[in-house]
């Protein structure tokens, strides 16, 4: 991770340790480096460090196999550029070939991070195994986020990609044509038990069954995308409103020592208005004292 330190605090440090801890740990180490750059006069870094969101349970287990097995996300950095390559230049063969081993790679993943997970005294729901796996998807068309992510900080899950929406063909890149492959006789479908069905009308069968393969897939594909989201938007609500009722519990202590430090305030009050009171007469029996003798004397 590159290094942009802070005069008087290492921001990216702080980070490097945040994002290793538990999401239950997360604000209250969070709030604490911040009051420490606080007391050292270091404005930037508590802002910074202040800004910091805590991650869901499956950006922290993402984290932790990053963590634990750094060539794992060099492996998927490094199929994330070769997709990326192959999508560019419209490589079709590749991107069949490549995208069969995504689906493979990104469910040993999966697998694994569950292990880590369990391991680490956390069990996973079924929601939150598939947002992981949405997270591996993101991350093979998104560079950056992805080397956050093989650096063991990242902040929160990538947006759904949908292909490689936003990365565009290299100029001048045309589709690669692989050459055909023969049919097996068992494969092409018979209009009667001895006539074989003319090639045309086999091929215009063939090309409506993988468009319809293709729109069911998408279909699939989106639906996933859609439950992932749905998946990461609650978790990210869950993770809101704990850092919410941890700042409302802040305050309540606080409005309570106040009402503690105000009551405090008032019985001293009491007690000097008492000595006061108990002053006055004292000084007024002294007077009346001193006049009589006074008066006698006289």
């Amino acid at each position: 991770m590159a290094r942009s330190r802070v005069v008087g605090v290492d921001v990216d440090a702080v980070i490097f340790e945040l994002y290793g801890l538990r999401p239950a740990d997360f604000t209250a180490a969070r709030d604490a480096h911040a009051a420490r750059a606080r007391r050292e006069k270091d404005a930037a870094a508590a802002a910074a460090i202040g800004a910091l969101r805590r991650p869901t349970l499956a950006v922290w287990t993402a984290n932790l196999l990053a963590r634990s097995h750094p060539d794992r996300a060099e492996a998927l950095l490094r199929l994330g550029a070769e997709l990326r390559r192959a999508y560019r230049e419209l490589d079709g063969a590749q991107l069949r070939t490549l995208s069969h081993e995504q689906h493979r790679v990104i469910a040993a993943l999966a697998g694994e991070t569950e292990q880590l997970a369990a391991g680490a005294g956390e069990q996973l729901r079924e929601t939150a195994v598939r947002e992981i796996e949405g997270i591996f998807h993101g991350l093979l068309a998104d560079e950056e986020t992805a080397r956050q992510w093989a650096d063991g900080c990242l902040r929160k899950a990538p947006t759904a990609a949908v292909g490689f929406e936003g990365l565009e063909p290299a100029p001048g890149a045309a589709p690669r044509r692989t050459a055909d492959v023969p049919r097996r006789t068992a494969d092409v479908p018979r209009r009667t038990a001895d006539v074989p069905a003319p090639p045309a009308v086999d091929e215009k069968r063939a090309a409506a069954a993988r468009e319809e393969a293709a729109q069911a897939s998408a279909a699939l594909q989106k639906a996933e995308e859609h439950l992932t989201e749905a998946s990461v938007a609650r978790d990210r609500a869950e993770a809101d409103a704990a850092d919410l009722r941890g700042e409302l519990a802040a305050l309540e202590e606080r409005v309570e020592t106040a009402q503690r430090a105000a009551q405090e305030a008032k019985r001293l009050h009491r007690q000097a208005e008492q000595a006061r009171a108990k002053a006055e007469r004292s000084a007024e029996k002294a007077a009346r004292r001193l006049a009589e003798r006074d008066r006698s004397e006289g």
